[in-house]
């Protein structure tokens, strides 16, 4: 696989080596080399350079001596990349970057096309445990959140060059299975004119009617007189045959449903296995010098570690709580070897995750070695109001029929252009627009505008693009050479609104460029060629950044 090269990477390095040489020389700090970052930040406006940094301020240096410094400084930077530089207020270092450096990245994007922003391999390997909804009926918007941004949060790992295992984790040992079966056994007697009403707590949907009438279809009358309570089916074999059924039937569901919405899962574990491997019983060995029994339970001494209280793994009857499988599943995932473990859950669970990270260091792992993103709830609005039930299945709005109304890639952007710790609302009528209000159309009319210019303009690449001296031009060869670090940020900070904000600031550059500057000028072939190539660049950056949300990069709209 080919490597982009990272211009601002360069920059940044450069500019590294030459402050730590010269801030050695009277500094006894003991910053090495490779720790010294100079935390290059862009400007807000050209006047204050390209690029600014704080690191003499940082770096506690007496203000008397930072003139000396940063002349010596100045001085000393290669001239092939810093145009120029200089010193405004207490300490902030202003720098330029010659035009022809910041240019090479055209041609480092014309090499890669659509793969440019490719890192090298990081050998780092991840693990995201995401979606994971009971396999008891459709997935649901909050699932399709889930689903978007840790599929994107997957591929913009890769592309950064991280390894990542997705994995499912099926939650088929608990009560709501035995919910799930009795609902369907109900079902079933029903399709037989039976007189059974569901419980009121039982599973409502379409989809438990769909399997009751296979069942029917498949084995006739067999279960007709099956007994049953409030709470499960009597018969233990009926009872496991329905669980398995019905269950099995819901999980093939959620995967064509995910497959359809660009996410395949690597790995399917499913809760089941922790008991017929005896899995639970030894994490709960592993734990043995931090638990103490009280009233006949077993309890999990979590205040250890700063919980507010001690937290019960076996209950005074013997059974589990719901906290010791979900420990021994993360002993599991810890004990395969992945540097670090990622879970996107929801905002109800996130004492939970503060639990988890506390029994995951009393396993005897490190606290670092495991991530908890936490994901607020979204909803649907049209005309204003909004969407509560699904027309499908009565019950609540699936992601079906997320992708019913804006289609899959609207759903992709819009799932995943907004914080996760934020509240999501997607306005139905805004995300079928086609305008600039509209910011997916948006980016894919640049796109599909660029492809149309480069199919009626053909031409040869330049080796130079020296005639590109508009200020648009310098600001959008500013902000390609800003990819590559956008990447790396989004993945360093699990953030795939990084990627959105950027391609929408592309898009807002780029149309802006094809309003007001003539691009296809008859009479300076060259500027014409170069424009065009520099066109092509954005349309190759649109398309990589869209690949991170699985979203088309259209040709024509």
């Amino acid at each position: 696989m080919k490597y982009s090269i990272n211009y601002i990477d360069k920059i940044k390095k450069s500019l590294n080596s030459v402050v730590f040489a010269e801030v050695m020389n009277i500094s006894t700090n003991s910053q090495t080399r490779n720790s010294f970052d100079c935390n290059l930040q862009k400007t807000k406006d050209v006047k204050f350079g390209d690029y600014s940094t704080n690191i003499l301020m940082k770096l506690g240096i007496n203000r008397d001596l930072i003139p000396k410094i940063s002349k010596n400084i100045i001085k000393k930077l290669p001239k092939k990349i810093f145009k120029k530089a200089e010193v405004v207020g207490p300490g902030f270092l202003n720098i330029w970057i010659q035009p022809s450096y910041k240019l090479k990245a055209i041609n480092e994007i014309l090499k890669h096309k659509e793969q440019y922003g490719q890192f090298k391999n990081k050998e780092l390997f991840y693990n995201l445990e995401f979606v994971s909804a009971n396999p008891t009926g459709l997935l649901h918007i909050g699932h399709a959140r889930n689903a978007a941004i840790g599929d994107t949060l997957v591929r913009i790992w890769n592309k950064y060059g991280i390894k990542v295992n997705k994995e499912y984790y099926i939650n088929n040992a608990g009560n709501q299975i035995d919910k799930l079966a009795l609902s369907t056994l109900i079902r079933y007697k029903q399709l037989f004119g039976k007189n059974v009403e569901l419980p009121e707590d039982s599973y409502h949907g379409q989809e438990i009617i769909d399997v009751a009438e296979m069942i029917k279809s498949k084995y006739g009358d067999k279960y007709l007189n099956a007994k049953f309570t409030e709470q499960r089916i009597t018969d233990k074999s009926v009872n496991d045959f329905f669980r398995k059924y019905a269950s099995d039937y819901m999980l093939e569901l959620i995967k064509v449903t995910l497959h359809n919405f660009g996410v395949d899962m690597d790995i399917w574990f499913s809760e089941t296995k922790l008991y017929e491997k005896g899995l639970v019983k030894i994490a709960l060995d592993s734990l043995k010098n931090h638990t103490y029994k009280k009233d006949d339970a077993l309890w999990l001494k979590t205040t250890e570690l700063g919980d507010d209280k001690d937290r019960v793994l076996i209950k005074s009857d013997g059974s589990y709580t719901y906290f010791t499988p979900d420990i021994a599943y993360h002993k599991i995932k810890l004990s395969r070897g992945y540097d670090k473990i990622f879970n996107i859950w929801g905002a109800d669970h996130k004492s939970y995750a503060d639990r988890m990270r506390i029994a995951v260091q009393l396993l005897g792992f490190k606290p670092e070695q495991i991530q908890v993103l936490i994901m607020q709830m979204v909803r649907l609005v049209k005309d204003g109001k909004e969407f509560k039930m699904s027309k499908r299945t009565g019950n609540s709005l699936t992601l079906a029929d997320l992708v019913e109304a804006i289609g899959k890639d609207a759903a992709r952007w819009y799932l995943a252009s907004q914080s996760l710790s934020s509240h999501l609302e997607i306005d139905v009528e805004k995300a079928k627009a086609k305008d600039s209000n509209n910011p997916i159309y948006y980016v894919q009319y640049a796109h599909a505008r660029i492809c149309k210019l480069l199919e009626t303009n053909k031409s040869k690449q330049p080796k130079s693009f020296a005639y590109l001296k508009e200020p648009i031009e310098d600001q959008i060869v500013d902000w390609l050479n800003c990819f590559i670090p956008t990447i790396e940020s989004a993945a360093n900070n699990c953030d795939t609104t990084k990627i959105t904000s950027y391609l929408i600031t592309l898009a807002k550059l780029f149309h802006s460029y094809y309003g007001n500057v003539k691009i296809i000028n008859p009479r300076n072939k060259k500027l014409t060629t170069q424009r065009i190539w520099l066109c092509a660049a954005i349309k190759y950056v649109i398309a990589s950044g869209l690949k991170l949300f699985d979203i088309s990069a259209v040709s024509s709209m």
